[in-house]
């Protein structure tokens, strides 16, 4: 027996979207997740169009489709092939469509839709206000889920964010799956600039609690209102997922048990000097502006790898601006030689896979698993001995065709994403705090 992967493409409302995976030629999905970053995903779906149903204004079945109104839903349709069980449907992107590319030449066409997560086309919107419940304490989770939830206008009402999929109201609920630090009781101070939700999402939010944020999936809600609820996770301070939401991840080249193959030959390693971090500057620059700035002892040796957060709601303390900056220059200031990317075939998972690996297969394509969880390599290099890197995942490119599927992940140093787990991490090795 084997593990068999298959798709399945919706595009429409979010009740009830309509099925075109029969006309799917290729599709390409990008989801990125990083510290201080709010997380991006992209798909593009080619759709066969020879019918023309597709054309706007060709009296096709969709000529008068509003595609700009529409969501685009994809799930991975995994079982143990030659067994009686159901295929077990997992979300991999849930999106907004952005784009319509239409190609045409008289006797062949193709329409290319291109979809972006729901951050990503809310925070288009324009901002009035932060929001927040006046007479209660600032804390990031209330501030985070507050401005996630919806927009605030100049009159002190509110509005969606974000495109309604046909249903009447629409809003975002953030799901917070990190571990509780006592940071997150700090009371923080609103002050800012952004002109738009992106902006405050990236330049105030997000790194004021340094946290790992992307959206998820879309789903209708029918109590205790019916709306569209964009879900969004948050990872914040010590970017570390619970125990309930992590799973750990194995590649290795010859697998067995719940261990997954990969490629040895598009496998790649590097030096992480793009994310070197020596200098951190944080602080405000609206209200009583201020700021701090840390540098790890390697300032002078590698020169300024300087990252700059002026815009958080952070407090100016004498604690909160020293943590924030600490925080990221003493994870981020060492060099290390690490694994990069690596990839792994629907083909070499129904070839190679144990079917015991079914279950963290569907958690690597889950969209609300698959991302930010421990992944291990372990892989022998030329004329080396066996070695073995801890990593996070950090991003993945899905494409996948008619006849396979290509999921090649990026990854970066375990070590330096997350905090000490007790009974799990190693001292001298992992970081405490």
């Amino acid at each position: 027996m084997a593990i068999s992967t298959n798709w399945e493409i919706k595009i429409g409302t979010v009740a009830s979207p309509t099925n075109f995976t029969s006309r799917v030629m290729s599709m390409s999905i990008n989801q990125q997740v990083d510290v201080n970053v709010i997380g991006r995903g992209i798909c593009q779906i080619t759709l066969l169009n020879k019918d023309g149903a597709l054309t706007p204004g060709g009296g096709g079945t969709y000529s008068s489709t509003d595609w700009f109104a529409q969501g685009v839903f994809v799930s991975s349709l995994t079982k143990v092939a030659g067994t009686g069980d159901p295929e077990v449907n997992s979300p991999v992107f849930h999106g907004v469509v952005t784009d319509f590319d239409l190609t045409d030449d008289g006797v062949y066409s193709t329409v290319t839709i291109t979809a972006q997560d729901g951050l990503t086309v809310g925070g288009r919107s324009s901002i009035a206000y932060v929001n927040n419940i006046i007479g209660r304490p600032v804390l990031y989770s209330s501030l985070l889920a507050l401005n996630i939830a919806e927009a605030t206008n100049f009159y002190g009402g509110t509005y969606p964010l974000y495109p309604l999929l046909g249903e009447p109201y629409s809003y975002g609920a953030v799901t917070d799956i990190g571990r509780l630090t006592s940071y997150a009781d700090q009371e923080l101070s609103i002050y800012t600039s952004s002109t738009t939700y992106g902006d405050l999402w990236q330049q105030s939010l997000i790194p004021t609690a340094n946290d790992v944020c992307y959206a998820t999936t879309i789903e209708r809600q029918t109590s205790p209102t019916t709306a569209c609820r964009y879900n969004v996770n948050s990872i914040p301070y010590v970017t570390t997922r619970t125990v309930a939401q992590s799973t750990d991840f194995e590649f290795v080249q010859t697998p067995s048990g719940t261990k997954f193959p990969f490629d040895i030959n598009t496998f790649q390693q590097a030096f992480n000097k793009d994310n070197l971090m020596n200098k951190a500057i944080v602080g405000r620059s609206t209200g009583p502006a201020s700021s701090y700035e840390a540098t790890a002892s390697n300032y002078a040796t590698y020169a300024t790898r300087q990252v700059q957060f002026t815009e958080t709601f952070l407090k100016n303390d004498g604690i909160q601006f020293p943590q924030a900056a600490n925080r990221l220059v003493n994870r981020y200031s060492t060099p290390r030689f690490n694994p990069e990317s690596l990839s792994v075939t629907a083909k070499q998972i129904a070839k190679l896979a144990s079917d015991f690996a079914i279950d963290k297969w569907r958690s690597l394509l889950d969209i609300r698993t698959g991302l930010w969880q421990k992944a291990s390599v372990t892989w022998t290099g030329s004329g080396a001995s066996s070695q073995t890197a801890d990593c996070v995942i950090k991003g993945r490119q899905i494409n996948v065709t008619p006849d396979n599927a290509v999921v090649t992940l990026t990854i970066g140093n375990w070590t330096d994403n997350h905090a000490f787990i007790l009974n799990t991490d190693k001292l001298n090795t992992d970081r405490l705090g």
